[in-house]
């Protein structure tokens, strides 16, 4: 574990746009606008301005774990800016509602020009599915945790082109329910078969990581064999966690290394 990410944070000069910036000796975090969104981006300190970006579209920004000590910087996920450090890529954070319009997404690579790639991730909202569909050809990979493809996306299922996938859920999530909620979310298998359908995966394998002590079983399954060499992965997780602040295990991790091989 990297401990500076968790030294006292101190003011910075402001930068020339008037955002307000937050570092410490590891890590910077800004809060701007994207598209009339507010947003939180974190990037190591000695970043590289090619380092691939992962853009997570959130219900609220509120993604900080709770030992977070550091009280200056705005409210994000301190053990995701972890995983930013580890993975040495540009992480934002960018707080939306399930039913906004994404056009704003076309113009991204505008924010970061000189990211080699970027991905996109939801987090209980399903708008990577509405994105996959939408802009298949801006991200170089998708992923979803802790929600599903809403039903009127999923009965129009306009996917064009295959898209590569990870999608992490908890099979009793009382909110995006497993097997789907009546006039909001398809089932998690009808949401992640929808890719597998457009990407025409061959085959497909199945296992399990090693628990945590005293946490749910985390399962998972890989559809290969997809067009272009893309592929979807279904992490499962036993109970009703997310998984998100990585309790069952590294989530971040296993969506990052997805991330990279695409």
């Amino acid at each position: 574990m990297m401990l500076g990410l968790f030294a006292v944070a101190c003011e910075q000069p402001a930068p020339e746009n008037n955002e307000p910036t937050v570092s410490d000796s590891s890590l910077i975090v800004v809060s701007k606008t994207i598209g009339d969104h507010q947003a939180v981006v974190i990037k190591p300190s000695e970043f590289q301005r090619s380092a691939p970006v992962v853009v997570v579209l959130a219900d609220d920004l509120e993604l900080r774990t709770r030992m977070s000590p550091v009280s200056e910087t705005p409210e994000v996920n301190f053990k995701a800016a972890e995983h930013c450090l580890i993975g040495g890529y540009t992480l934002c954070i960018i707080g939306v509602d399930s039913k906004d319009d994404l056009l704003f997404l076309r113009s991204i690579k505008n924010e970061f020009p000189y990211a080699a790639k970027l991905y996109l991730l939801s987090y209980r909202n399903g708008l990577a599915y509405t994105a996959a569909m939408q802009m298949p050809e801006i991200f170089a990979a998708f992923g979803c945790v802790s929600s599903a493809i809403d039903v009127e996306s999923y009965k129009t299922n306009s996917f064009t082109k295959p898209v590569s996938f990870v999608h992490v859920h908890a099979t009793e999530n009382p909110e995006f329910k497993w097997t789907g909620v009546e006039n909001k979310s398809a089932s998690i298998p009808l949401s992640v078969g929808a890719v597998v359908a457009v990407d025409e995966c061959t085959h497909y394998t199945t296992g399990k990581l090693l628990p945590r002590d005293g946490k749910g079983v985390v399962s998972y399954t890989k559809y290969l064999g997809g067009k272009d060499g893309h592929e979807v992965v279904l992490y499962s997780v036993e109970g009703a966690n997310a998984g998100w602040c990585d309790e069952e295990f590294e989530v971040y991790n296993q969506i990052w290394n997805f991330y990279k091989v695409h």
